[in-house]
């Protein structure tokens, strides 16, 4: 670990969401003096306690990043995170239900690293570490699919598919059963990781060195990539809005745009510079 610590300083940032209100929100915005997170519950959880699933390991991750000490390693943060959760939700009653869980990616400044489990995006002195996994490309290229077809059929219209929920789109069987490949510890390229209550094999976890980087970002996937401004970044979301708001054309997206709404996902970006 290096010893001395450089200074930082936020940049710019931003934590808005695409739902009808901040109360839904499941992203995470937290900087203290020794880390810098963004944090992305997952909309698929399952409720606990007549709450979101993801809001609440959202909360328990926000929780862990304010409680870690300055030299914690990534595993560190990685089974607090993972005990948390538990610790939140309790006996989960039934399995075949998505235990609540988020991603992070978290910049430490005494490791000069930054860690991420799960699909956030990541940018190191300009360099890009998008976010993505298997099991997601394959559902989301089926709704693509699925929406591009019914629209050509006449089955359906843009205004019909703006108003159909994340949670009711074409990919939703997959949804509701992908946690079965949830932090298996397997090559099996359907198998992902995120902090979800139960251990994050190591294969699921990614270190960035960044011992003399100038420039961060961090970015949920509300971001299509970690733009190196914020200003960037809500240009190309503008971009698709206005010319693709299903999602379904010039990317291969989750969800649509819902009407009056600026963002398609809870929104989150994070640029800070060191030294």
């Amino acid at each position: 670990m290096t010893a001395a610590h450089r200074p930082f300083r936020v940049v710019e940032s931003l934590c808005a969401t695409g739902k009808d209100s901040e109360a839904k929100k499941e992203d995470r915005l937290i900087v203290t003096e020794d880390f810098a997170a963004i944090i992305d519950g997952a909309t698929s959880s399952g409720p606990i306690g007549g709450r979101p699933g993801g809001i609440v390991a959202a909360e328990a991750v926000e929780q862990t990043v304010k409680d870690l000490p300055p030299d914690a390693t990534v595993r560190d943060f990685v089974d607090l995170a993972t005990a948390n959760i538990a610790q939140a939700i309790g006996n989960w009653p039934d399995e075949s239900i998505m235990r609540p869980s988020a991603v992070a990616a978290v910049w430490s400044r005494a490791r000069n690293e930054v860690w991420r489990v799960g699909d956030c995006h990541v940018r190191i002195d300009g360099r890009d570490y998008v976010g993505g996994k298997e099991i997601d490309h394959i559902g989301y290229e089926f709704r693509c699919a699925v929406i591009r077809a019914r629209l050509r059929l006449g089955l359906t219209d843009l205004e019909a598919e703006r108003r159909v929920p994340t949670m009711e789109q074409p990919f939703r069987p997959l949804v509701l059963a992908q946690h079965a490949f949830l932090n298996l510890d397997s090559e099996d390229p359907l198998a992902y990781g995120a902090l979800a209550g139960t251990f994050v094999p190591d294969r699921f976890i990614e270190v960035f060195p960044a011992a003399d980087a100038r420039e961060i970002v961090l970015a949920s996937d509300g971001f299509l990539e970690p733009s190196a401004t914020l200003t960037e970044g809500l240009a190309e979301i503008a971009r698709i809005r206005e010319n693709d708001p299903l999602m379904v054309e010039l990317v291969t997206g989750s969800r649509p745009f819902m009407p009056g709404r600026d963002y398609f996902d809870d929104t989150t970006y994070l640029r800070i510079a060191v030294g």
